[in-house]
């Protein structure tokens, strides 16, 4: 039996969620480490909230064909409603495409010397090119980068733990066990409208709703995986890491080799690109869509916004990713009311 379809959009799913807070490892010290075992439980309650949303989305998408957000959505609400989500769908897109590349930029900057404007604007045209032949594209350069940052991901793991064996000993001394649930809840709020312009995106990939189903079991797995690897590492060195150190994967990478430091480079641009991929896509097809333009014309709206670009990284996301959070819990309100209770807001 071909699970093509399947592997594709859950690699798709990965990509699009991993960015560079998760990859860092600084989210999921933030979100799940600091729980101490409760850790653990918050992120396998994580996992199962992705693979919902994601199986809900996905199936809704592959069943109306959609190719925007607006096509899901449109049987949540209507008029004035759906008006204001359309807004804020493009500019979410954009916004969270700019931060990426702003990412790339500082990482290579930092790391490499590299020119930074010089940097984000190659990547905005590599990535218009790579996307002009539309989501096949998307589809294998996200099993592509998502199959190398799983194997670096566990390969770092798999060092951090041969010199850190005694790591229930670790665990134990963090913090505190008290609000893991609720942290769980809030970290899921804060992708569930990525998760959704995204997977919306894709309905035209396949016409096999059974495809849904695989494809959320994939990507939740496969950011579970990840996500406990990252919690076993930060675990291990949260005393160190604890003291301020921005980037815990490049950090613990630099402890044991320098080769290893490069490699996690990869593991960062790697996370930020297909995340930008995505919603470069999504906000590309989309757009074509609600205007009656040519895809590949769409793409060069991508462009527009690279002056964004001049503010750091961690301002925009600083700025930004607060109200994502805040408005993803709007989303995942509609996207419950509408599966449990069939309810249309007018």
């Amino acid at each position: 039996m071909n699970f093509n379809d399947e592997i594709s959009l859950g690699a798709i799913y990965i990509g699009a969620l991993i960015g560079a807070g998760f990859a860092s490892g600084q989210e999921i010290m933030s979100f799940f480490t600091i729980y101490g075992k409760k850790g653990l439980l918050g992120i396998i309650t994580a996992a199962i909230l992705f693979f919902l949303f994601g199986y809900f989305i996905l199936r809704q998408a592959i069943r109306l064909q959609s190719q925007c957000a607006e096509d899901v959505l449109l049987q949540i609400g209507k008029g004035r409603l759906m008006f204001i989500i359309d807004i804020y769908m493009d500019i979410f897109c954009l916004a969270g495409y700019y931060i990426m590349l702003s990412g790339c930029g500082a990482v290579l900057k930092e790391c490499m010397n590299f020119d930074y404007i010089l940097t984000v604007l190659i990547l905005n045209i590599a990535i218009v090119m790579c996307l002009k032949n539309g989501v096949s594209s998307l589809a294998r350069l996200n099993k592509l980068l998502v199959s190398i940052m799983i194997i670096i991901t566990l390969f770092i793991g798999f060092c951090c733990l041969k010199k850190n064996p005694d790591i229930l000993s670790c665990i134990k001394t963090l913090p505190s066990e008290k609000g893991w649930l609720a942290s769980s809840l809030i970290y899921v709020s804060y992708n569930i409208t990525l998760a959704l312009v995204v997977l919306s995106s894709l309905g035209t990939y396949t016409n096999r709703e059974s495809a849904a189903l695989g494809a959320a079991i994939i990507g939740a797995l496969g950011l579970m995986a990840m996500a406990v690897v990252m919690w076993l590492i930060t675990s291990v060195n949260y005393a160190s890491l604890s003291t301020g150190v921005q980037i815990p994967l490049l950090w613990v990478a630099r402890q044991y080799h320098y080769l290893l430091y490069l490699i996690s480079i990869l593991v960062l641009l790697s996370a930020m690109l297909t995340t930008a991929l995505s919603l470069g896509f999504s906000f590309s097809r989309g757009f074509a869509h609600r205007f009656g333009i040519n895809y590949r014309n769409a793409l060069n709206l991508l462009f527009i916004g690279i002056p964004l670009t001049k503010f750091s990284f961690a301002s925009l996301i600083n700025k930004i990713y607060p109200l994502f959070g805040i408005i993803g819990i709007f989303f995942g309100i509609l996207l419950v009311i509408r599966r449990v209770l069939s309810i249309k807001i007018e």
